[in-house]
């Protein structure tokens, strides 16, 4: 299920203006709200379904995922997903984002 939603709202993105902030804050909540809903199915679809392609194009939104839900387990998922990122530019960039979303969990 996450799959197919996530699919469909990546395969907007790409096409929007670097400066459409609107349409790119809506392609962001939508990514952020879908993420966000089950922690489980998001994980899953992180480790085994999501190609580094989409992996890159959510990870714009993994800060907002991980403050939401501050999911120690998203985090870690998506911190080691990040490392199996072929090409090693998008890797280091991937990287950043998952640097954020740990910064976004409240530490007790």
């Amino acid at each position: 299920m996450i799959k197919s939603e996530i699919v469909e709202v990546v395969a907007r993105r790409p096409a929007l203006d670097t400066e459409d902030y609107i349409n790119i804050q809506k392609c962001w909540n939508e990514e952020t709200k879908i993420l966000s809903r089950d922690m489980t199915q998001t994980i899953n679809f992180i480790e085994n379904e999501c190609d580094d392609d989409t992996f890159c194009w959510i990870s714009e939104v993994f800060e907002d995922v991980a403050e939401i839900t501050q999911s120690k387990e998203f985090v870690a998922a998506i911190k080691r997903r990040a490392e199996k990122v072929v090409d090693a530019e998008e890797r280091r960039s991937v990287q950043v984002d998952v640097r954020y979303a740990e910064y976004a969990i409240d530490d007790e």
